[in-house]
């Protein structure tokens, strides 16, 4: 089996190399299937043995099977705080497995499109990414796994609730759709929280880019489903294309509201951003975010050219505290960190 932290630098994931189905709006669509073993308690029940030996059951029968049998098999608590920190940047591992190690494993195709998450708050979370807006296919992807899993593990299944999960809201198929959507129309327009209320009342939750907890940053969102109960796969995913459909719809008619009200204002604010990431000597996360958001709206109104969505979509991810602490070869703090974000992130844009 290879290493995943050799030659790190190199690791893209799907919507980091091409941009999908409406990228202006989203930058990639998860599906993802909540599983349980029969024979076990659920994680948060589970003792510690009993979380190892679920764990490597798991990767025994399912790290074998194509597409991860040439991927990678993290047993996360061989990896160093900053490797699994690193994962947590990439959006592939939760703040609680990141920071609690104890029996969780990922197994990872080739690719990186496909991802298992084992012994986070249920035994097995089976994730397929699609780059963009495309709920359909992640589904089908993610549904073709659990087809061949259901071959090799009996899962905790009930025939009138449907799959048993940790989150009763999960109940059922144990399907989560999620969409990763950058909103600063309605977020320079003031109307995001209005946003969220009626996702709320939707049985939806919006939340920050890598997942409930985190800050928001850069505009940067994460929508949800959060009912699957009672409904199928098919329906499931109908109404999250329906919704998530609306808030594009809605994000781009803010875009142009913004630019039609106030065109050399807004193009200000772009261009000064732009100017900051290829001068500035010191730069936070926070900002780097936000500069980085600034960017990607300028180019989506055709105020800026030159510069691809790849190379935002890598900036976005690299310059995290700790991918920066991967690219400097030790771990780095304080004004240091700052010094390294904002070289790097020259480099990165300083010809556009």
């Amino acid at each position: 089996m290879r290493t995943f932290f050799k030659d790190f630098p190199e690791r893209r994931l799907p919507w980091q190399v091409s941009a999908g189905p409406e990228a202006d709006v989203v930058l990639a669509t998860s599906a993802a299937l909540a599983r349980n073993l029969r024979a076990f308690p659920f994680p948060g029940k589970a003792s510690e043995v009993e979380l190892r030996t679920i764990r490597g059951d798991l990767i025994r029968r399912l790290g074998s099977l194509e597409p991860f049998a040439e991927g990678w098999h993290l047993d996360l608590e061989g990896l160093t705080s900053s490797e699994r920190r690193c994962l947590q940047e990439m959006t592939q591992l939760s703040s609680r497995s990141a920071a609690d190690p104890v029996g969780k494993g990922l197994v990872l195709d080739g690719e990186l499109g496909l991802c298992l998450a084992l012994n986070g708050d249920d035994h097995l979370e089976a994730v397929a990414t699609r780059a963009g807006w495309d709920p359909r296919a992640a589904l089908d992807d993610v549904l073709d796994l659990d087809a061949r899993f259901e071959q090799q593990v009996d899962f905790a299944f009930d025939a009138d609730l449907g799959y048993l999960t940790a989150y009763p809201t999960r109940v059922g198929t144990g399907l989560r759709l999620s969409a990763a959507v950058h909103l600063p129309g309605l977020v320079m327009a003031d109307e995001i929280q209005k946003l969220i209320n009626a996702l709320r009342q939707l049985q939806f939750t919006i939340h920050g880019f890598h997942g409930p907890g985190a800050p928001i940053r850069g505009a940067l969102f994460r929508v949800e489903n959060l009912i699957t109960l009672g409904r199928s796969e098919a329906e499931v995913q109908e109404d999250f294309a329906t919704h998530v459909g609306k808030i594009i719809a809605y994000e781009r008619s803010a875009r142009r509201q913004l630019f039609g009200r106030d065109s050399l204002g807004l193009e200000d604010v772009v261009r000064r951003s732009l100017a900051i990431l290829q001068e500035a000597r010191l730069m936070s996360s926070q900002e780097a975010f936000d500069r980085l958001s600034d960017v990607r709206l300028g180019l989506s109104l055709g105020i800026l050219e030159g510069i691809s969505p790849e190379t935002l979509n890598l900036a976005l991810i690299r310059q995290q505290s700790a991918h920066l602490d991967r690219l400097a070869g030790k771990g780095l703090q304080g004004k240091d960190r700052l010094a390294a974000r904002a070289r790097h992130l020259r480099e990165w844009l300083g010809t556009a």
